[in-house]
This record gives structure tokens, C-alpha cells and sequence, in this order.
């Protein structure tokens, strides 16, 4: 934004005398060259637009300006310096071009104006620059630093303005005479200031196609959203249109599957006049990428319409051109309304020449213009609907524009429509003459669907990384509680065996019941904590697009669990579950969505009566194969005006820093994609009802617990090699083989040496993840040696995998035990293999 400017001088001028009657002709002679000068400033300042617009994204920007303002104004040197950031972050300013007067030395490739420290080298300037003001006036009347730079190139007096970019100091423009001390007046530094907010607005374009062109892979993901047509032409081989959205049908009226049925459908619609134009576009998109083409069409209806296409060209690994990628933007009201406005105002008509963005020009912070992009981003059906109305009105949170200051809006704001929806716009403003007074022109370019998309990515990415945390701590947990589990439950047992093994003994102590009943407890309270990291696994799923049958029970359950701590303070929880089939859907994915219904419902009622409140879990059996979970609370409620807002992304009612706005958009876009619905019904101050409508798995996809295999007492004893890096673990699963002969590893490698040494192990129990030498290195390092042995492998997790081991585990046939152990799926699984290797052992 550069507001309007406040001329700082030296000193403060003080205006001469006058005495005896004024000269008519000296008058009349001062006015003439008034006229003139301005003339000569508005003659430069149309040559900097036409510049401006003419200037190639590759060329040097500052060099084609400074030379229509140098010569302008009258000075002996003009200059731009731009600012930039060193390798340690500091800002620095460094002279980029420069025009000299004939006789006048050039100072582009002084050392000294290069990677200048301006706010420390000359602090006053940097500050005034800062605050938006210009500085005038003569050298020997500024502050000693500031001579010290300029002296030494026989300035002696300097105009100096600020370039604002995105709001901050981005460079400054001045002016330099070293022939006289002359003042600057106002009519001067207006036009100049004129000029240098054009520059800084060309920066901030220039800024912004870069940013542009960086995000245009993302755009096609919403292509079939976007009111523009975007497209894909094959040049490899037979010349195709490989994609075109839909869009196209409302703009050409042919479908793109007549595009995809017809390749050379443009060449034959296309305007006489343009077929040249539209085969650059396709043919040679290297020449043209980038640059807006305007395109005139025949419709099916025989209307002729105008497309501004922007094509980027795909290459091949060798740089051969093999694809044109395009945009293309209905543009023919706005293009007649300019051929009308060509006719009558030539300055409007530079304007807007080349704007495809909605756009406005307000003059007393009052809109006299607004072309059809604005209204229909807006919400409105006419531009007269707009016209008297402040722009500032439909910004939310504008601060309004301090006195005395050019209204300019710059930079990144919140609009709101017609409708009360909230988009993100990009607005870029430059003040300008029109129709002979002061206005400003505003640019607007809607970056809604870009924020939405970063914060998408910023919260998956976050969810990733709390899945792989979780992960890593269930994995952590499970290692020891896998022993405590165990040897918690080898004391019961011993304990159990006690009175026939000790009679009268030990056994018959009083104190032994409350033993027995405190290793009961710390077993029940381990079983708990296995039921806590189970959640934290299920939530950690990393496959989340596979779709299973899936209970949701347990998926409630899961989310009430981790929010237990949200829920405790605030309300009590009731569940009221129904018969019902397990549904079609992904176990991470749905306890995502579970778990923010389930805090959203906990954070709509305040802490401090959980007697007085409630959220109550609802699930029943719908019709046609549906099944109905609904998360009710008794909370405060949502708005009515609000109601058809809260799936919007970004909308939120909770304060800063509690919501995004984008739990419930999330939730939404989860249910839809797995085939659901998601619905709320809430009254103000009587709670709020969430309801998902899930499909049932088919009947054959349900999951069946299994069923533990009836214990068959042990036959055969067998020799046991157990591999962990956690000793512990290895004693506690020796403890439950212990009818076995069980020799310890404790790790990859030793457990190498032991099987290279002896390979007359029945079972070998291997835990999957170890540092030195992992599950799936040493099964590869056995099966190489061709002994047959890593048949008899039995991998133990402790559920955190690399994607290698997951690929490994899923891809060999042998079996995997989870930590903690059931026991009895331990000695089951080591029985069979003794069973079955019995004759390959040799016992």
C-alpha cells in the first residue's frame, strides 16, 4: 500500500515577500511552464504504463522506467535502488538502474550503492521511507550521514520516494540534481509518487505470477470447480485433448467429450483471424507461455465469444515439448465493454487493457466503476448494484483509512460476498487520473481455494506426523508392557499353584490374598493400558485409503477415549448403542472424524457442571443398508444464520487459536468420500445434534473375532531361539514357553552367529524392528543360506513400522504376534511349529 505521500524537506522553505503590483506577463509565462511540466510528468507517466504492460516477465523492470522520469523531471540523475536480504537476514539496498543527464557521471557500479545497510547508514531516510513519506531537498541542509553519500557525487538537491510492496519497504526511486539547488513542488512529487506506486504495483504483479506459476499444479485438482476452462493438449504422437473441464460446455457449448472426440474441433470454431494465433498457442507454447492471449470462438449457437488463454509448455525429460497445459477465461463481456470504453475514454481504457482480474475505481472512497468479475465475486447480478458503495464495506476487519491519506487497498484480505460468505482475495490498488480527476483502481484475484488447499496440506501433514508419534510411542510402551503383562501374569499363576506345592507354608500366610489381589490389580490396570495404546495404533492406521468392515462401536469408543480428558470436566457420557452391521469405511479415518464430533461436542459446553450436562453417543440400524451414528450434546447450540455456514472451510464460531474452521469441512469431505452423510440440527441454547449415515459392509465383509483354538495339552518339547533386543521381553516369553527349551538373543547378529552355528531350532520367535540387525535382514540372511529355516520364523511387533518392514511383513507367510502377548496364541503358535518341524529337527 503506498499512502499518500507527505513531502519532508531539509528545512522548511519560507515563502518571499511580495511587494508592488503582480506582472501580468511573468504570470502568464510561470503558468505556461506549469502547464508544460505537467503536461511533460503526465507524457512520461502514460509512457511508464505502456512500459509497464509491455515489459516481458524475463527483462530487467527498472531499466525501461527510469529514463521517461529522469528526462521528465528535469534532473541529472534518476535511479531506483531495490530492497533484498543478506545470506544473515539483514535487509540492504542496492542501486539497480539509473539514467544520467548528458555530462552527468554514472554511479550504477559504485561499490558504495550497492548492498547498502540504509537503516543503519542513514536512519532518518530509512524512516521516513518506512512511514510512507518522500524526502526533498537540498544536500547541505541534510544531517551529516547523509551527506557523506551523497556529496561525493555532486548532488545538491535529491527528491527520494518510497516503493511499497505487499506493505512493506520493497525499494525507493529518486531523483538527483547536480547542476542546481531546486526545490521539487507539490504538482511534481504527486506525479512522481503516481509513478513509483505503478512501479510497486508491477513489482507486486510480477510477485504474484511467479507465486502463480509455482501453485498451477494445484489448480488442476479444482479444475472442474473453477469458473475458467482448463486443459491439457497432447503434442506426442496424434494430436488429442488429453483433459478439458467441464466448464467448456457453458463457454463453447460443445462437451468435452466432443473435445476428446475431436481434436481439431478449435481449428474449425475458431475466428479466421485467430487460427494463426490459436496454432502458436498449441504448437509452439514455449513463445507464448505465460503471456495472456486473447482467442475469438464461434459457439454452437453461432454467438462469437472471446477466450484469454495462458498456456505453459510440458516437456519431456529431454526438453522436447510434448503438451500444452492452458487456462483459458471467458472474457467477452468484459472485452465489448472495452471496445465501448475505447470509443469514449481512452485513459480507462489503458486501464483496465489486459485486466482479467474483477476490478473496481473508486473516487472519494465511493465506486463509479465496477467491471463484471467484481460483481459477480461479489454476489450481485448488476455493476449498478455497486456503484456509490465503499469497497472498504465488504472487507471484514478493515481498519478505515486515517485522514489525509489515499485509500489503497493492498495486499491479502477477507471479502465478504453478497451471500455473507467469507473468500480470500488478493488485492492490488494504484492511484491514477481519470476522466481528469484523482481515482484509485483496485485489482482483486481470489485465492480462496489456494488457502484452502495449504491448510488441507499444513493439517495433513500435522495428522501424519501425530500418527507417526503415536505410533512410536505405542511401540515404545508395548516393549515393556509386553514383560509386565507377562511376568504379572506368571506370579498369578505361581501364586495360584502355591498351596499344592506349600502346604502349611507360605501359602497359608494371611498377607498372601492381598499379594494375589494386588498383582490382580496391576495386571487389570496394564490390561488398561493395553486398551489405550490399541486406540493410539488405530489411530495411527497408515493405510487410509483402504476401505474394510469396520465396527463402529469400537471407532466410538477409540474417540471417546483419546477426548476422555476434554469430556471428564464438562459433561457426563452416556452411550446408547443398537444392533447394528458393521459399516463400509476406514477405521483411522472414521475415528478422526469421531474424535473431533466428540471435542467439539465437550468444547460447546463450559467447564465446571459435568453433573448438569451431557453427550450422549446414539447408534441404530437405518434403512436400506444404512447405519446412523449421532453425537449429541447439550451445549450452547449454534446460531440459525450460522447454521448454513458450518461446513464452510475456514468458518468457525469457537475464538482465535481454539478453531481453524476446518475440522467440520474436513469431516465432511471424509463421510461424502466414503459414500455418507453428515448432517446437524441444533437450537440455541438447548445442544446440538451431529448425525453420520454410514453404508453397512456387506454381509460378508463383517470382521469376526477370532476364537481362541482350544488348548491341547503340550506333546512334544521342542528347542525355542527367541530374538529381542529388549532382554526383558525375552525372559518373559521364555516364562511362557517355559515346557520348551528356550535359548535368548538379544540381537540380530548374535542371533545370526547362533542359527549359523545350530540350525535345530523348532520356532525361532524374531521381533521385527532391532538396530543393529532387523527382523527382515536376518529372514534374508537365513533364507539365503538355504537351510530352510526361516520357515520356522515367528516375527513379534510391537506395531511401529518403516514401510519396508510393513511391505516385508505383508509380502512372507509366516505368522506375526502382536505385544503385548496372549499367551495362548503364543504357545499354540510355537506348538504347531514343533509339531510340524519335528522330523526336519530330528527329535
Amino acid at each position: 500500500m503506498h499512502p499518500k505521500p507527505q513531502q519532508t524537506h531539509a528545512e522548511d522553505a519560507t515563502s518571499p515577500g511580495t511587494g508592488g503590483p503582480p506582472n501580468d506577463v511573468t504570470e502568464r509565462r510561470a503558468t505556461t511552464a506549469a502547464l508544460a511540466r505537467r503536461e511533460r510528468y503526465l507524457t512520461a507517466v502514460v509512457e511508464l504504463q505502456q512500459r509497464l504492460l509491455a515489459a516481458s516477465a524475463s527483462e530487467n523492470l527498472f531499466e525501461r522506467l527510469v529514463a521517461p522520469l529522469g528526462e521528465a523531471s528535469g534532473a541529472s540523475r534518476a535511479y531506483i535502488f531495490e530492497a533484498h536480504r543478506s545470506p544473515d537476514g539483514n535487509q540492504l539496498f542496492s542501486q539497480r538502474a539509473e539514467w544520467c543527464a548528458p555530462g552527468v557521471t554514472p554511479e550504477l557500479h559504485n561499490p558504495q550503492l550497492q548492498d547498502m545497510p540504509l537503516e543503519r547508514q542513514m536512519p532518518r531516510l530509512y524512516e521516513l521511507l518506512s512511514r510512507g513519506q518522500v524526502l526533498s531537498g537540498r544536500v547541505r541542509d541534510l544531517p551529516q550521514e547523509e551527506r557523506a553519500v551523497l556529496e561525493p557525487q555532486q548532488i545538491l538537491s535529491v527528491l527520494t520516494l518510497p516503493l511499497w510492496v505487499h506493505g512493506t519497504l520493497a525499494g525507493f526511486i529518486g531523483f538527483d540534481n547536480c547542476a542546481e539547488e531546486r526545490e521539487w513542488d507539490k504538482l511534481e512529487v504527486d506525479l512522481l509518487w503516481a509513478a513509483a506506486g505503478a512501479i510497486a504495483l508491477c513489482m507486486e504483479q510480477r510477485q504474484s505470477e511467479r507465486a502463480l506459476r509455482e501453485r498451477e499444479l494445484r489448480f488442476r485438482r479444482i479444475a472442474e470447480n473453477a469458473s475458467d476452462v482448463l486443459y491439457r493438449y497432447q503434442l506426442a504422437g496424434t494430436r488429442s485433448f488429453a483433459f478439458i473441464s467441464g466448464v467448456v460446455t457453458n463457454n463453447l457449448g460443445f462437451s468435452p467429450e466432443e473435445h476428446y472426440r475431436d481434436p481439431e474441433l478449435w481449428h474449425r470454431q475458431v475466428h479466421s483471424e485467430d487460427l494463426q494465433v490459436l496454432e502458436q498457442l498449441l504448437s509452439d507454447p514455449q513463445r507464448m507461455a505465460d503471456t495472456p492471449v486473447v482467442v475469438r470462438f464461434t459457439r454452437r449457437d453461432g454467438r462469437l465469444v472471446w477466450l484469454q488463454h495462458v498456456v505453459t509448455p510440458v516437456l519431456d525429460a529431454t526438453g522436447l515439448c510434448v503438451a500444452v497445459e492452458g487456462i483459458a477465461r471467458d472474457i467477452t463481456e468484459r472485452r465489448q465493454f472495452e471496445e465501448a470504453l475505447k470509443l469514449s475514454e481512452a485513459s480507462f481504457r489503458l486501464l483496465l487493457e489486459g485486466v482479467p482480474e474483477p476490478a473496481a475505481i473508486q473516487r472519494d472512497e465511493h465506486i463509479i466503476y465496477a467491471n463484471s468479475a467484481l460483481v459477480t465475486a461479489l454476489g450481485f447480478e448488476r455493476p449498478h448494484d455497486l456503484m456509490g458503495r465503499r469497497l472498504q464495506e465488504f472487507l471484514v476487519d478493515e481498519p478505515p483509512t486515517p485522514e489525509g491519506m489515499v485509500s489503497l487497498v493492498t495486499g491479502e484480505r477477507r471479502m465478504r460476498r453478497q451471500d455473507g460468505k467469507i473468500r480470500v482475495v488478493e488485492f492490488a490498488s494504484l492511484p491514477l487520473l481519470f476522466d481528469g480527476e484523482p481515482a484509485v483502481v483496485s485489482i482483486a484475484r481470489d485465492v480462496t481455494e489456494q488457502r484452502k488447499l495449504q491448510s488441507q496440506l499444513s493439517l495433513a501433514d500435522r495428522m501424519a506426523s501425530m500418527g507417526t508419534l503415536a505410533a512410536g510411542i505405542a511401540h515404545e510402551i508395548n516393549n515393556p508392557l509386553a514383560f509386565v503383562i507377562s511376568n504379572l501374569g506368571f506370579l498369578l499363576d505361581e501364586m495360584r499353584r502355591m498351596p499344592s506345592m506349600m502346604p502349611g507354608g507360605l501359602a497359608a500366610r494371611p498377607e498372601v490374598d492381598e499379594w494375589r489381589s494386588v498383582i490382580m490389580e496391576a495386571r487389570e490396570g496394564a490390561e488398561r493400558v493395553r486398551q489405550i495404546v490399541r486406540q493410539l495404533k488405530a489411530f495411527s492406521r497408515p493405510d487410509e485409503e483402504r476401505l474394510e468392515a469396520v465396527d463402529l462401536h469400537a471407532v466410538l469408543d477409540s474417540a471417546v477415549m483419546l477426548a476422555a480428558n476434554e469430556i471428564k470436566h464438562r459433561a457426563r457420557l452416556k452411550r446408547e448403542y443398537g444392533p447394528m452391521p458393521h459399516v463400509k469405511g476406514n477405521e483411522g479415518r472414521l475415528c478422526q472424524v469421531f474424535l473431533n464430533l466428540v471435542v467439539n461436542a465437550a468444547q460447546a459446553i463450559p467447564e465446571g457442571a459435568a453433573e448438569k450436562n451431557e453427550i450422549r453417543l446414539v447408534t441404530r440400524e437405518g434403512e436400506q443398508g444404512r447405519v446412523i451414528a449421532e453425537v449429541q450434546d447439550s451445549g450452547s447450540g449454534i446460531p440459525p444464520e450460522v447454521m448454513g455456514r458450518i461446513f464452510d472451510p475456514f468458518f468457525t464460531t469457537k475464538p482465535v487459536g481454539v478453531g481453524t474452521g476446518l475440522g467440520l469441512s474436513i469431516c465432511h469431505g471424509i463421510i461424502t468420500s466414503l459414500g455418507g452423510e453428515i448432517s446437524v440440527e441444533s437450537q440455541p441454547g438447548r445442544g446440538t445434534t451431529v448425525r453420520v449415515v454410514l453404508p453397512a459392509a456387506e454381509p460378508g465383509a463383517r470382521v469376526q473375532k477370532p476364537v481362541p483354538a482350544p488348548q491341547v495339552p503340550i506333546t512334544q518339547r521342542g528347542r525355542v531361539l527367541i530374538v529381542d533386543d529388549e532382554p526383558a521381553v525375552g525372559r518373559a516369553l521364555r516364562r511362557i514357553l517355559r515346557e520348551h527349551e528356550v535359548e535368548l538373543a538379544t540381537s540380530g547378529r548374535q542371533a545370526l552367529e547362533k542359527l549359523s552355528a545350530d540350525n535345530r531350532f523348532h520356532a525361532v520367535l524374531c521381533d521385527v524392528m532391532m538396530p543393529d540387525l532387523g527382523g527382515k535382514d536376518l529372514y534374508e540372511a537365513v533364507q539365503q543360506g538355504g537351510s530352510g529355516l526361516e520357515r520356522r520364523f515367528v516375527f513379534v511387533s510391537g506395531g511401529a513400522f518403516t514401510q519396508g518392514a510393513r511391505d516385508f511383513l505383508a509380502r512372507v507367510p509366516n505368522p506375526t504376534l502382536e505385544k503385548p502377548f496372549d499367551e495362548t496364541a503364543v504357545r499354540r503358535v510355537v506348538r504347531e511349529l514343533v509339531t510340524n518341524n519335528a522330523s526336519a529337527v530330528g527329535s
